[in-house]
């Protein structure tokens, strides 16, 4: 899962009352909490696996807030895991499932485990291998809970060596020679980076999988196979404000501004002494305002990196309409979606013998006897006949794509069958966002697990059957005067609405504190709009 999904399934778990409040960075447990796991304990592992003491810890985060207590199972007898796995939705059952572990195993006793070495030598070379046994499974009991047999899995934690004595002579079946190669650090993932982020202050558990969602949206950073993989739209963003806004983006910075907002929240600190420091500046830091005063240079902030492949020098930067290589005065446009530590200047040649080369040619179509080209353009490549164009399905490229590939996309939209709930025709095509399904004014998007080509109709009927949710809305608050009054997230943040009437919330206003008087009350008070008229 990715933090968005988490967040979304944290925020169910938590409407549906089974774990505390989630946006917290809190590691601390109330009583209530700490005597439900003891009692827990006792009972389903025995007296054996409970401490004296209740076990307290203490956040590394740097500026964690304490004002929650750490997410845990609700109330004050947890409900077992098990007991929900049919009312919830996997991703549901698996996060209430490691909130539940995780907050048993906090208050277990410590796990014994003997670590062993057996070194063996010719002589000459020295062979070593590493075992492990677990005399008492402590809190590692609570972690293999669910498990078809918690104790087998206990014992396929261990690695048991054979009993030799120091001295004794062995003797050798076989030697199996394995390779092994250094890697690269590790990109960061969703997880990996909202932890560095906590380590150095940055952020706030109500936020990360917000700014997790950005990144990504903005297309500054891919996610591929797990990992965020920065574009070069992300290398251009990161450049310009390090050279026009360092302040701004300066770690220290924004750590220190994080606590300024937690002070505001506390009384501590006024927050217009704040803004205004913030925008006039009077600690010795720029300001914004002189920030946003001073000149740019436009064709400098352009350039992202250069090049050379042989004789070539290639400039790669970024205009108004994407990403393009320049040589001189000639251009090419770049693929969006390219991986920086893929590009080289020998790549960058190729774009631009492929521009040279022109369209190549898929066939003709037998309708009007015109030829089906296949084109590169700013979005990547796709299928072109007379004005007709049709982007490539995933998984069809340059390399993999035939005639007959060409012929079926450019052929879309295509009648596939017929809807037997409406008697209308069920059309597919590729449009702006991909592959989409049509039926009586209804779309529908095919998944990336379905092929566009071939796709039947059997499985177009049972996409156009599940109905879709309506995922901007996060908390129905109740009935007002025959209205329902609900709060959604939008395009520009969240909002209170009776259908009628939309409120924004403040950015610092979490939606679960709003209650329906709240919520109908600024509904009440909000200024109408004013009207305009022309002049006659």
């Amino acid at each position: 899962m990715n933090s968005n999904q988490v967040m979304r399934s944290a925020q169910t778990l938590y409407e549906e009352g089974l774990i505390t409040y989630m946006r917290t960075d809190s590691i601390n447990l109330s009583t209530e909490a700490l005597n439900a796991a003891r009692s827990l304990i006792k009972e389903k592992y025995g007296s054996e696996y409970l401490p004296e003491k209740v076990r307290i810890y203490k956040s590394k985060a740097k500026n964690s807030q304490e004002a929650h207590e750490a997410i845990r199972p609700a109330g004050s007898t947890f409900k077992d895991p098990q007991s929900l796995k049919e009312k919830l939705s996997n991703q549901e059952y698996r996060l209430y499932d490691l909130i539940w572990k995780r907050t048993v195993a906090s208050q277990m006793k410590s796990a014994k485990v003997e670590q062993t070495k057996l070194n063996i030598s010719d002589g000459k070379h020295l062979f070593t291998a590493s075992g492990k046994t677990i005399l008492f499974p402590g809190f590692l009991r609570a972690y293999v809970e669910g498990s078809d047999d918690p104790n087998a899995t206990l014992d396929d934690m261990e690695k048991v060596l054979p009993f030799v004595n120091k001295g004794d002579t062995v003797t050798w079946s076989n030697i199996i020679p394995k390779q092994h190669f250094t890697k690269p650090v590790s990109r960061f993932t969703e997880a990996s980076l909202v932890k560095e982020m906590e380590a150095l202050g940055i952020g706030r558990p109500s936020t990360y999988a917000a700014i997790m969602k950005k990144i990504q949206d903005k297309g500054y950073a891919n996610n591929s196979k797990g990992s965020l993989i920065p574009t070069l739209t992300g290398y251009a963003i990161v450049q310009f404000l390090e050279s026009y806004f360092q302040d701004l983006v300066n770690l220290e910075y924004t750590s220190n501004m994080e606590n300024s907002l937690d002070e505001i929240s506390l009384g501590k600190e006024k927050k217009e002494d704040f803004l205004n420091n913030f925008y006039f500046s009077k600690d010795g830091s720029s300001g914004l305002k002189n920030q946003l005063d001073q000149e740019c240079d436009k064709d400098k902030s352009r350039l992202i990196t250069a090049m050379k492949y042989k004789t070539n020098e290639f400039e790669i930067r970024i205009g108004r309409y994407g990403l393009y290589a320049q040589n001189g005065d000639e251009r090419v446009n770049l693929d969006s979606d390219i991986i920086p530590s893929e590009l080289s200047g020998e790549k960058i040649n190729e774009y631009f013998d492929n521009k040279k080369a022109g369209p190549r040619e898929m066939g003709v179509d037998k309708k009007t006897n015109e030829s089906i080209l296949l084109k590169k353009g700013r979005f990547g490549p796709y299928i072109q006949l007379g004005k007709k164009m049709k982007s490539l399905p995933q998984g069809i490229t340059e390399e993999n794509i035939t005639n007959e590939i060409a012929a079926q996309i450019i052929e879309m939209p295509k009648e596939i069958g017929i809807n037997p709930t409406n008697n209308e025709k069920i059309i597919k095509d590729i449009g702006r966002y991909g592959p989409y399904l049509k039926c009586s004014g209804k779309n529908c998007t095919i998944p990336k697990s379905d092929d566009v080509l071939e796709i039947t109709t059997e499985r177009a009927i049972e996409l156009l059957s599940q109905t879709k949710k309506e995922s901007s809305a996060l908390k129905t608050l109740g009935e007002h005067e025959k209205n329902t009054v609900v709060i959604k997230d939008g395009r520009y943040g969240m909002y209170v609405t009776n259908g009628k009437v939309n409120v924004t919330l403040p950015k610092d206003l979490d939606y679960n504190d709003l209650d329906l008087e709240t919520a109908i009350e600024m509904i009440k008070n909000k200024k109408p709009k004013k009207k305009f008229y022309k002049r006659k």
